[in-house]
């Protein structure tokens, strides 16, 4: 997954698509997607499994039958539990789409409100409830519309969307931006973002936890227990899983030596290295260079 460097925005290419909407069936298994966040608006159904998804430093578990809405520029990762595999499926669609050039009472009561960020999509849709289950039957439409591709299927992706939007709204379940308690969240969101920010930028040379620390005007100790408070993850386990992507990046882009990316990327010795790279990636950087090859060939 790549991400804007300062940002975290993720600018992975999602391919073409006539329409600001895209669809993905996943299946994970000892998966862990890096903390990031994108324009879209993401809605995740688990068929089968469970997941951990921790949004806006708040971790939530999504189990079978669940589903879970992730708003526009809320900052957000997720990791498989234990060595269970999980399947799901997500939908992602830029708000735009349903935008309206017309000010009916459509535009002005929802559309517009949940484009200024005044209305929020709740988290959790569960389909044991009676309006959770009409929103997941109209992601199940869409999954099947998207698969058939039929002529009117634009039409009827746009539909389903405007009808989980009207299933919400009807049972009150979009969530009211309120400015004082949304200031102590913005406040802690800032600071992670800072520190990968920092990260990002830094990746490539010593990290020095004090320096950290100082980039949120906090004492070590306290920003340490901060930062897994709010991440779920170490700083160290952060800045070395950063690393490894990146050399799994170069790895697949670049004709490089195994050991000149362990040192390109941070590390200052190689058998770490190797050891962190196994770890996040569960192959050694020889095994995923091999994997790689033999995609290409194939």
């Amino acid at each position: 997954m790549e991400t804007e460097r300062n940002t975290l925005r993720e600018t992975v290419d999602r391919g073409n698509s006539i329409i600001p909407f895209y669809s993905y069936n996943q299946n994970w298994n000892n998966f862990t997607l890096y903390l990031h966040w994108h324009n879209e608006v993401e809605i995740i159904y688990v068929e089968k499994g469970a997941i951990i998804y921790t949004i806006d430093t708040v971790s939530t578990k999504v189990s079978e039958g669940q589903a879970i809405i992730i708003n526009s520029g809320q900052l957000h990762s997720a990791h498989t539990i234990n060595e269970e595999g999980s399947l799901h499926h997500a939908l992602l669609f830029d708000l735009n789409f349903l935008n309206s050039s017309v000010n009916d009472p459509c535009q002005d009561n929802y559309i517009t409100p949940l484009l200024s960020g005044d209305f929020r999509f709740p988290l959790i849709i569960d389909e044991n409830y009676t309006w959770g289950r009409k929103v997941i039957e109209e992601v199940k439409e869409i999954l099947v519309i998207c698969s058939l591709k039929q002529f009117g299927w634009e039409i009827g992706i746009k539909a389903s969307l405007y009808k989980i939007l009207s299933t919400i709204a009807r049972e009150n379940k979009f969530i009211v931006n309120k400015m004082s308690s949304a200031s102590s969240l913005n406040y802690k969101i800032n600071i992670i973002k800072n520190t990968i920010n920092y990260i990002q930028n830094k990746y490539t040379e010593k990290i020095y936890i004090e320096d950290l620390a100082n980039e949120a005007n906090m004492n070590a100790q306290y920003f340490c227990r901060f930062f897994k408070a709010n991440t779920g993850k170490t700083i160290v386990d952060f800045v070395n899983q950063y690393r490894i992507e990146q050399a799994a990046k170069l790895l697949k882009n670049e004709d490089k030596k195994i050991s000149d990316i362990c040192f390109e990327v941070g590390f200052d010795n190689f058998s770490y290295f190797i050891k962190k790279f196994k770890q996040y990636e569960n192959v050694t950087p020889n095994q995923y260079k091999k994997q790689l090859l033999n995609k290409i060939q194939n």
